[in-house]
């Protein structure tokens, strides 16, 4: 009796499990298809509106008006570089890259990189003029000079800040911008070569007054290290008669020996070099800070730095804008 009371027990069992398992297939169909039906309406709109505007992106006005609204935005070197030829982030012109696409990246910016969305920044039309400057040939357009690239007045249905881009609102951080500076974690750190209001290493420049010239000077020598006017900070490479070369900065020396940051690898490290041991010094007035910091660190992560570094002279905020005027 059991054994009947058993097999009833688990064939009920085994029957509302198939009843389960229906009822669930029935419902997922449902939902698939309506992922499926959007994903489609979505990919369709989309090829559609390229049709709508085919014309238009032939338009040499049209490709102007985006190549002035790419100049002070993408258009510099922690981006994709002056008319698109690539920066810190990749070449966008000469690619063949699709409307569509170029249209949906624009819009919906493209997840795990510090491309953005420009959809709530920027008018549909907006950005379909960027489109149709990064998808015409090179030679369609000159290259427009962020400084000429403002219009007068701004364009239909576009927030109202240059050229339609809420500037505002990336805003940088000088407690983060201080953790990014003596993040320890990180062999290119910045405090590593340089202090800031007594903390660091003064092997560089101390930054303590840095934050006097302008913000933009400031991001670009960040991205772009320049040369050195002051000869303590220039770069020597001292060649040795066993044939290895050192090249970094010269801390001091005197009449036996000279002793030199050497910043082959970072952190740097400091060696003292026996001068009846060289065979040649050279110096330059080319900086020996790494020149990858474009594409090492975000654009907010470069905003929170160049906040902290301004922090000394001013407690106003810093946002994007300010990187580019």
């Amino acid at each position: 009796m059991s054994e009947r009371h058993q097999t009833n027990t688990d064939a009920s069992s085994a029957g509302v499990s198939r009843v389960v398992r229906v009822i669930a297939v029935l419902l997922l169909i449902p939902i698939g298809f309506a992922v499926l039906v959007v994903y489609r309406l979505e990919s369709t709109a989309s090829a559609s509106r390229v049709v709508q505007v085919k014309d238009k992106l032939r338009d040499p006005q049209f490709i102007a008006d985006g190549a002035r609204l790419f100049a002070p935005s993408c258009g510099n070197a922690y981006c994709h570089g002056t008319g698109g030829a690539g920066g810190g982030a990749p070449r966008l012109r000469g690619n063949g890259l699709e409307a569509a696409y170029v249209f949906k990246s624009i819009s919906n910016g493209i997840p795990g990189t510090s491309m953005p969305t420009f959809k709530s920044e920027l008018s549909e039309e907006q950005i379909w003029k960027l489109v149709a400057f990064i998808v015409a040939d090179g030679t369609t357009t000159t290259v427009v000079d962020p400084k000429d690239s403002l219009p007068a007045t701004p364009l239909s249905g576009a927030v109202k800040t240059a050229n339609g881009i809420a500037y505002s609102s990336l805003i940088g951080s000088s407690q983060a911008g201080k953790a990014l500076f003596f993040d320890s974690s990180q062999l290119k750190s910045c405090h590593a070569c340089h202090s800031f209001q007594g903390e660091g290493t003064p092997i560089g420049p101390d930054l303590s007054a840095a934050g006097r010239g302008s913000t933009r000077d400031l991001f670009l020598s960040i991205i772009l290290p320049h040369e050195f006017k002051d000869s303590q900070y220039a770069t020597i490479t001292v060649a040795l008669r066993n044939g290895d070369k050192i090249v970094g900065v010269k801390k001091d020396e005197d009449a036996e020996s000279l002793r030199v940051y050497d910043a082959t690898e970072l952190p740097a490290v400091l060696r003292t070099i026996q001068k009846a041991d060289v065979a040649k010094i050279e110096y330059s007035s080319e900086s020996v800070m790494p020149k990858d910091y474009a594409s090492k660190y975000t654009i907010k992560q470069l905003l929170d730095l160049v906040t902290y570094l301004k922090s000394s002279q001013s407690k106003s905020t810093v946002t994007l804008k300010d990187l580019f005027q």
